[in-house]
Protein backbone atom coordinates (compact mmCIF):
# COMPACT_ATOMS: atom_id res chain seq x y z
CA UNK A 1 0.00 0.00 0.00
CA UNK A 2 1.51 3.31 -0.75
CA UNK A 3 1.53 6.39 1.20
CA UNK A 4 -1.60 8.37 0.09
CA UNK A 5 -3.41 5.54 0.33
CA UNK A 6 -2.29 4.43 3.75
CA UNK A 7 -3.13 7.93 4.69
CA UNK A 8 -6.82 7.80 2.93
CA UNK A 9 -7.15 3.99 5.24
CA UNK A 10 -6.20 5.93 8.45
CA UNK A 11 -8.56 8.82 7.80
CA UNK A 12 -11.23 6.10 7.24
CA UNK A 13 -10.56 4.44 10.32
CA UNK A 14 -10.67 6.98 12.42
CA UNK A 15 -13.97 8.13 10.63
CA UNK A 16 -16.01 4.93 11.25
CA UNK A 17 -14.70 4.59 14.66
CA UNK A 18 -16.28 8.12 15.55
CA UNK A 19 -19.37 7.04 13.76
CA UNK A 20 -19.57 3.72 15.45
CA UNK A 21 -19.65 5.75 19.25
CA UNK A 22 -22.44 7.40 17.79
CA UNK A 23 -24.19 4.94 16.72
CA UNK A 24 -23.51 2.64 19.51
CA UNK A 25 -23.63 4.88 22.07
CA UNK A 26 -26.86 6.69 20.72
CA UNK A 27 -28.70 2.80 20.15
CA UNK A 28 -27.95 2.05 23.93
CA UNK A 29 -29.53 5.19 25.12
CA UNK A 30 -32.77 5.08 23.39
CA UNK A 31 -33.04 1.76 24.40
CA UNK A 32 -32.97 2.69 28.01
CA UNK A 33 -35.49 5.41 27.04
CA UNK A 34 -37.15 5.06 30.94
CA UNK A 35 -39.99 7.50 29.86
CA UNK A 36 -42.65 6.47 27.67
CA UNK A 37 -43.47 8.88 25.11
CA UNK A 38 -43.66 10.46 22.00
CA UNK A 39 -41.91 13.49 22.59
CA UNK A 40 -39.44 12.28 24.70
CA UNK A 41 -38.25 9.72 22.57
CA UNK A 42 -38.31 13.05 19.25
CA UNK A 43 -36.40 14.83 21.86
CA UNK A 44 -34.33 11.91 22.28
CA UNK A 45 -33.42 11.98 18.85
CA UNK A 46 -32.38 15.47 18.77
CA UNK A 47 -30.69 15.59 22.10
CA UNK A 48 -27.95 13.11 20.47
CA UNK A 49 -27.36 15.11 17.39
CA UNK A 50 -27.27 18.13 19.70
CA UNK A 51 -24.47 16.26 21.95
CA UNK A 52 -22.86 15.39 18.49
CA UNK A 53 -22.44 18.63 17.93
CA UNK A 54 -21.12 19.78 21.23
CA UNK A 55 -18.58 16.74 21.06
CA UNK A 56 -16.75 18.00 17.77
CA UNK A 57 -17.20 22.09 18.47
CA UNK A 58 -15.69 21.25 22.28
CA UNK A 59 -12.69 18.52 21.02
CA UNK A 60 -12.17 19.24 17.09
CA UNK A 61 -12.73 22.65 16.44
CA UNK A 62 -12.03 24.85 19.69
CA UNK A 63 -8.55 23.39 20.69
CA UNK A 64 -6.32 25.37 20.09
CA UNK A 65 -4.64 26.60 23.21
CA UNK A 66 -2.47 29.08 21.45
CA UNK A 67 -5.54 30.72 19.87
CA UNK A 68 -8.35 30.31 22.07
CA UNK A 69 -11.74 32.51 21.86
CA UNK A 70 -15.05 31.86 23.64
CA UNK A 71 -17.41 29.53 22.11
CA UNK A 72 -20.89 29.43 23.01
CA UNK A 73 -20.88 26.15 25.09
CA UNK A 74 -24.91 25.88 25.46
CA UNK A 75 -27.58 27.83 24.56
CA UNK A 76 -31.33 27.66 23.13
CA UNK A 77 -30.86 24.44 20.10
CA UNK A 78 -28.09 22.84 22.47
CA UNK A 79 -28.42 21.63 25.98
CA UNK A 80 -27.20 19.11 28.91
CA UNK A 81 -27.22 18.44 32.30
CA UNK A 82 -29.86 20.92 33.26
CA UNK A 83 -28.89 23.83 31.92
CA UNK A 84 -30.03 27.09 33.61
CA UNK A 85 -32.65 28.91 31.15
CA UNK A 86 -31.43 32.07 32.34
CA UNK A 87 -28.09 31.33 31.78
CA UNK A 88 -25.46 32.07 28.78
CA UNK A 89 -22.12 29.19 28.94
CA UNK A 90 -19.01 30.03 27.44
CA UNK A 91 -16.08 28.05 27.03
CA UNK A 92 -12.40 28.56 25.59
CA UNK A 93 -9.26 26.22 25.29
CA UNK A 94 -6.37 26.80 27.68
CA UNK A 95 -3.16 24.52 29.20
CA UNK A 96 -1.86 24.99 32.52
CA UNK A 97 1.59 26.31 31.39
CA UNK A 98 1.01 29.84 29.74
CA UNK A 99 -0.13 32.70 31.23
CA UNK A 100 -3.65 34.12 29.86
CA UNK A 101 -5.83 37.51 29.84
CA UNK A 102 -9.27 37.62 29.93
CA UNK A 103 -10.72 41.22 28.90
CA UNK A 104 -15.09 42.07 29.73
CA UNK A 105 -17.45 44.38 30.62
CA UNK A 106 -19.00 42.95 33.38
CA UNK A 107 -23.26 43.17 31.94
CA UNK A 108 -25.76 42.94 33.79
CA UNK A 109 -25.53 39.19 34.62
CA UNK A 110 -26.53 38.76 38.40
CA UNK A 111 -24.40 35.79 38.67
CA UNK A 112 -20.86 34.94 36.59
CA UNK A 113 -18.57 32.45 37.49
CA UNK A 114 -15.31 31.68 35.79
CA UNK A 115 -13.43 28.39 36.55
CA UNK A 116 -10.37 26.77 35.17
CA UNK A 117 -11.47 23.09 34.13
CA UNK A 118 -9.35 20.35 34.55
CA UNK A 119 -9.04 17.12 32.36
CA UNK A 120 -10.43 14.10 33.52
CA UNK A 121 -6.50 12.92 34.25
CA UNK A 122 -6.84 14.70 37.24
CA UNK A 123 -8.87 12.22 38.69
CA UNK A 124 -6.03 9.68 39.02
CA UNK A 125 -4.66 12.12 41.34
CA UNK A 126 -7.58 12.43 43.12
CA UNK A 127 -8.64 16.24 41.88
CA UNK A 128 -11.69 17.17 40.94
CA UNK A 129 -12.17 18.39 37.55
CA UNK A 130 -13.24 21.84 38.98
CA UNK A 131 -10.00 24.29 39.22
CA UNK A 132 -9.52 27.77 40.36
CA UNK A 133 -12.47 29.94 40.28
CA UNK A 134 -13.74 33.40 40.42
CA UNK A 135 -17.17 34.42 41.47
CA UNK A 136 -19.42 37.45 40.85
CA UNK A 137 -18.89 38.39 44.62
CA UNK A 138 -15.22 38.70 44.02
CA UNK A 139 -15.15 40.04 40.39
CA UNK A 140 -12.86 43.26 40.56
CA UNK A 141 -14.32 45.71 38.26
CA UNK A 142 -13.69 49.74 37.46
CA UNK A 143 -16.25 52.45 37.64
CA UNK A 144 -17.32 50.81 33.54
CA UNK A 145 -18.14 47.81 34.80
CA UNK A 146 -14.72 46.33 32.83
CA UNK A 147 -12.54 43.84 34.14
CA UNK A 148 -9.25 42.23 33.50
CA UNK A 149 -8.70 38.42 34.63
CA UNK A 150 -5.01 36.74 34.19
CA UNK A 151 -4.99 33.11 33.92
CA UNK A 152 -1.65 31.42 35.08
CA UNK A 153 0.66 28.95 36.79
CA UNK A 154 2.14 31.90 38.93
CA UNK A 155 0.30 34.48 41.10
CA UNK A 156 -0.90 37.68 39.84
CA UNK A 157 -2.51 41.07 41.67
CA UNK A 158 -6.07 41.76 41.12
CA UNK A 159 -8.32 39.15 39.34
CA UNK A 160 -6.64 35.71 39.32
CA UNK A 161 -7.16 32.50 38.50
CA UNK A 162 -4.43 29.63 38.97
CA UNK A 163 -3.85 27.38 36.64
CA UNK A 164 -2.26 23.98 36.62
CA UNK A 165 -1.00 20.96 35.04
CA UNK A 166 -4.16 19.59 34.01
CA UNK A 167 -5.72 22.78 33.36
CA UNK A 168 -7.49 22.27 29.92
CA UNK A 169 -10.69 24.58 29.42
CA UNK A 170 -12.17 28.13 30.93
CA UNK A 171 -15.58 27.63 31.30
CA UNK A 172 -18.11 31.05 32.22
CA UNK A 173 -21.39 31.28 33.41
CA UNK A 174 -23.61 34.29 33.61
CA UNK A 175 -26.74 33.70 35.20
CA UNK A 176 -29.29 36.81 34.81
CA UNK A 177 -31.94 38.17 37.31
CA UNK A 178 -34.34 39.88 35.36
CA UNK A 179 -36.10 39.51 31.57
CA UNK A 180 -36.08 43.09 31.19
CA UNK A 181 -32.43 43.58 32.25
CA UNK A 182 -30.08 40.75 29.90
CA UNK A 183 -26.55 42.25 28.59
CA UNK A 184 -23.99 39.77 28.22
CA UNK A 185 -20.73 40.18 29.18
CA UNK A 186 -18.61 41.74 25.83
CA UNK A 187 -15.18 39.05 26.37
CA UNK A 188 -11.89 38.46 24.71
CA UNK A 189 -9.41 36.36 25.59
CA UNK A 190 -5.68 35.71 24.73
CA UNK A 191 -2.74 33.83 25.15
CA UNK A 192 -0.26 36.21 26.37
CA UNK A 193 2.38 33.70 25.76
CA UNK A 194 1.91 32.46 22.76
CA UNK A 195 1.49 36.33 21.50
CA UNK A 196 1.02 36.26 17.64
CA UNK A 197 2.29 32.90 17.00
CA UNK A 198 1.78 31.97 13.56
CA UNK A 199 -1.50 29.62 13.26
CA UNK A 200 -0.06 25.97 12.77
CA UNK A 201 -1.42 24.14 9.84
CA UNK A 202 -4.12 21.19 10.62
CA UNK A 203 -2.47 18.12 10.15
CA UNK A 204 -4.10 14.45 9.62
CA UNK A 205 -2.24 13.07 12.81
CA UNK A 206 -4.08 16.01 14.89
CA UNK A 207 -7.15 15.77 13.43
CA UNK A 208 -7.88 12.23 13.95
CA UNK A 209 -6.38 12.37 17.64
CA UNK A 210 -9.25 15.48 18.14
CA UNK A 211 -11.96 12.79 16.47
CA UNK A 212 -11.01 10.32 18.53
CA UNK A 213 -11.52 12.87 21.37
CA UNK A 214 -15.06 13.69 19.86
CA UNK A 215 -16.60 9.94 19.96
CA UNK A 216 -15.05 9.12 23.49
CA UNK A 217 -16.93 12.11 24.92
CA UNK A 218 -19.77 11.70 23.14
CA UNK A 219 -19.65 8.13 24.82
CA UNK A 220 -18.93 9.40 28.01
CA UNK A 221 -21.49 12.44 28.78
CA UNK A 222 -24.59 10.39 27.22
CA UNK A 223 -24.77 7.78 29.77
CA UNK A 224 -23.98 10.07 32.55
CA UNK A 225 -26.93 12.16 32.01
CA UNK A 226 -29.13 9.49 31.25
CA UNK A 227 -27.58 7.94 34.40
CA UNK A 228 -28.05 11.13 36.33
CA UNK A 229 -32.77 10.81 35.49
CA UNK A 230 -32.15 7.37 36.05
CA UNK A 231 -31.35 8.25 39.95
CA UNK A 232 -33.74 10.42 40.26
CA UNK A 233 -36.69 7.91 40.07
CA UNK A 234 -37.35 7.21 43.75
CA UNK A 235 -38.14 11.11 44.61
CA UNK A 236 -40.52 11.33 41.84
CA UNK A 237 -42.80 14.91 42.67
CA UNK A 238 -40.00 15.89 45.79
CA UNK A 239 -35.98 16.49 45.94
CA UNK A 240 -33.05 15.23 47.62
CA UNK A 241 -29.49 16.37 47.18
CA UNK A 242 -27.50 16.44 44.19
CA UNK A 243 -26.52 12.67 43.19
CA UNK A 244 -23.46 11.76 44.66
CA UNK A 245 -20.82 14.91 45.65
CA UNK A 246 -23.45 17.85 45.47
CA UNK A 247 -20.52 19.54 43.34
CA UNK A 248 -19.55 16.13 41.20
CA UNK A 249 -17.16 15.76 38.26
CA UNK A 250 -19.08 15.90 35.83
CA UNK A 251 -20.24 19.29 35.54
CA UNK A 252 -22.01 20.23 39.15
CA UNK A 253 -23.01 23.37 39.69
CA UNK A 254 -19.86 25.39 40.13
CA UNK A 255 -19.74 27.69 43.31
CA UNK A 256 -22.92 26.24 44.97
CA UNK A 257 -25.10 23.35 45.00
CA UNK A 258 -28.16 21.62 43.60
CA UNK A 259 -31.13 19.84 44.98
CA UNK A 260 -32.85 17.67 41.99
CA UNK A 261 -36.14 15.01 40.78
CA UNK A 262 -38.32 13.95 38.64
CA UNK A 263 -41.60 15.18 38.56
CA UNK A 264 -44.95 13.15 36.83
CA UNK A 265 -48.43 15.40 36.39
CA UNK A 266 -51.47 14.46 34.81
CA UNK A 267 -52.84 17.01 32.49
CA UNK A 268 -55.09 18.89 35.22
CA UNK A 269 -52.92 18.08 37.89
CA UNK A 270 -49.86 21.21 39.31
CA UNK A 271 -47.21 20.55 41.59
CA UNK A 272 -46.97 23.43 44.21
CA UNK A 273 -42.87 23.93 45.11
CA UNK A 274 -42.13 25.59 48.40
CA UNK A 275 -38.96 27.14 48.71
CA UNK A 276 -37.34 28.98 51.36
CA UNK A 277 -33.42 30.55 49.85
CA UNK A 278 -30.98 29.92 52.82
CA UNK A 279 -28.80 32.92 54.16
CA UNK A 280 -26.14 33.71 52.40
CA UNK A 281 -27.45 32.88 49.20
CA UNK A 282 -26.73 35.65 46.33
CA UNK A 283 -28.72 33.74 43.85
CA UNK A 284 -30.44 30.96 42.97
CA UNK A 285 -33.23 29.34 40.27
CA UNK A 286 -35.18 26.94 39.86
CA UNK A 287 -35.77 24.82 36.15
CA UNK A 288 -38.34 21.97 34.68
CA UNK A 289 -37.12 19.96 31.83
CA UNK A 290 -37.50 16.66 29.89
CA UNK A 291 -36.29 13.08 30.59
CA UNK A 292 -32.83 13.63 28.66
CA UNK A 293 -32.70 16.50 31.52
CA UNK A 294 -32.59 19.22 28.76
CA UNK A 295 -35.11 22.56 29.40
CA UNK A 296 -37.48 23.22 27.01
CA UNK A 297 -37.36 25.81 24.40
CA UNK A 298 -36.77 28.63 26.73
CA UNK A 299 -38.17 31.12 23.74
CA UNK A 300 -41.42 30.09 24.38
CA UNK A 301 -42.08 28.42 27.47
CA UNK A 302 -41.68 28.97 30.91
CA UNK A 303 -39.08 26.52 32.14
CA UNK A 304 -37.10 28.30 34.78
CA UNK A 305 -37.19 31.17 37.62
CA UNK A 306 -34.84 32.81 39.49
CA UNK A 307 -34.59 34.87 42.44
CA UNK A 308 -35.32 37.83 40.70
CA UNK A 309 -38.30 36.83 38.75
CA UNK A 310 -40.51 34.74 41.43
CA UNK A 311 -42.95 36.45 43.44
CA UNK A 312 -42.05 36.48 46.85
CA UNK A 313 -44.20 35.56 50.29
CA UNK A 314 -43.86 37.83 53.48
CA UNK A 315 -42.22 35.34 55.04
CA UNK A 316 -39.33 35.20 52.58
CA UNK A 317 -40.32 31.53 50.89
CA UNK A 318 -41.68 31.46 47.78
CA UNK A 319 -44.08 29.22 45.98
CA UNK A 320 -43.57 27.73 42.54
CA UNK A 321 -45.93 26.04 40.52
CA UNK A 322 -45.25 23.56 37.72
CA UNK A 323 -48.68 22.46 35.16
CA UNK A 324 -49.40 21.16 31.58
CA UNK A 325 -52.42 24.07 32.40
CA UNK A 326 -52.21 27.68 33.19
CA UNK A 327 -53.25 28.43 36.58
CA UNK A 328 -53.75 31.50 36.49
CA UNK A 329 -51.42 32.72 39.19
CA UNK A 330 -47.64 34.17 39.30
CA UNK A 331 -44.54 31.73 39.34
CA UNK A 332 -45.87 29.21 36.80
CA UNK A 333 -43.77 26.58 35.02
CA UNK A 334 -45.01 24.75 32.27
CA UNK A 335 -45.14 21.43 31.57
CA UNK A 336 -44.87 21.76 27.73
CA UNK A 337 -46.63 19.11 26.87
CA UNK A 338 -44.91 15.95 28.64
CA UNK A 339 -46.02 14.03 31.40
CA UNK A 340 -42.81 13.87 33.21
CA UNK A 341 -39.78 15.50 33.54
CA UNK A 342 -36.95 16.79 35.63
CA UNK A 343 -37.01 19.53 38.34
CA UNK A 344 -33.95 21.44 39.66
CA UNK A 345 -33.30 24.17 42.26
CA UNK A 346 -29.62 25.57 41.95
CA UNK A 347 -28.05 27.48 45.47
CA UNK A 348 -25.26 29.47 45.30
CA UNK A 349 -22.63 30.11 47.96
CA UNK A 350 -24.88 28.99 50.55
CA UNK A 351 -22.13 27.86 52.88
CA UNK A 352 -22.95 24.27 52.38
CA UNK A 353 -26.53 24.60 53.07
CA UNK A 354 -29.02 22.51 50.73
CA UNK A 355 -32.77 23.66 52.19
CA UNK A 356 -34.89 20.70 50.28
CA UNK A 357 -38.04 22.55 48.78
CA UNK A 358 -41.44 20.78 49.99
CA UNK A 359 -44.35 19.26 47.15
CA UNK A 360 -47.64 19.12 47.04
CA UNK A 361 -49.46 17.31 43.82
CA UNK A 362 -53.13 19.15 43.35
CA UNK A 363 -55.78 20.18 41.08
CA UNK A 364 -54.94 22.91 38.92
CA UNK A 365 -58.32 24.03 39.66
CA UNK A 366 -57.44 24.67 43.53
CA UNK A 367 -53.88 26.15 42.65
CA UNK A 368 -55.40 29.83 43.20
CA UNK A 369 -57.33 28.74 46.48
CA UNK A 370 -54.27 26.65 48.15
CA UNK A 371 -51.62 29.40 47.38
CA UNK A 372 -52.94 32.66 47.47
CA UNK A 373 -50.90 33.46 44.89
CA UNK A 374 -51.29 36.64 42.55
CA UNK A 375 -53.61 36.06 39.35
CA UNK A 376 -52.69 36.63 36.35
CA UNK A 377 -54.36 37.33 33.29
CA UNK A 378 -54.37 35.78 29.83
CA UNK A 379 -53.05 39.43 28.19
CA UNK A 380 -50.81 39.97 31.33
CA UNK A 381 -49.65 35.90 30.31
CA UNK A 382 -48.80 37.26 26.69
CA UNK A 383 -47.12 39.90 27.61
CA UNK A 384 -44.80 37.77 30.11
CA UNK A 385 -43.78 35.65 27.26
CA UNK A 386 -43.30 38.45 24.83
CA UNK A 387 -40.68 40.18 27.01
CA UNK A 388 -39.66 36.43 28.15
CA UNK A 389 -38.79 36.08 24.17
CA UNK A 390 -37.53 39.26 23.95
CA UNK A 391 -34.82 38.66 26.87
CA UNK A 392 -33.59 35.31 25.07
CA UNK A 393 -33.25 36.65 21.67
CA UNK A 394 -31.53 39.25 23.32
CA UNK A 395 -29.03 37.32 25.39
CA UNK A 396 -28.18 35.19 22.33
CA UNK A 397 -28.27 37.86 19.65
CA UNK A 398 -30.62 35.72 18.08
Amino acid sequence: MDKKAQKIDTAKRHWSKFCQALEQTGEKALDELHIESDIDLAEGLRYLSRIARLALESELENKDSDHPYFQRALGPTLKMGGDNPMGAYLAAPINGRDTYRINGNRGSAEWVSFFAQRSYDALSEGLSVFGDALFATNLECDSDGHFEIIISPEKHQGNWIESDKFSSLMLIRQFFGDWDDVRPMDLRIENLTSGDKPKVLLTLDEVTKRLDASGAFFEMMIPIMQSEMVGMAARTNGFETDIGNPTNDTGGVPGGNGVTGRWKLASDEALIVKLTPPSPCPYWDIQVGNGWYETWDYRHFFSGMTHSQAAKADDGSFTIILSEQDPGTTNWLQAAGHEEGHIAVRWQLTEGQLPIPECQVVKVAEVKSITSLLEISPGQRLAQKSLHREAVEQRFRL
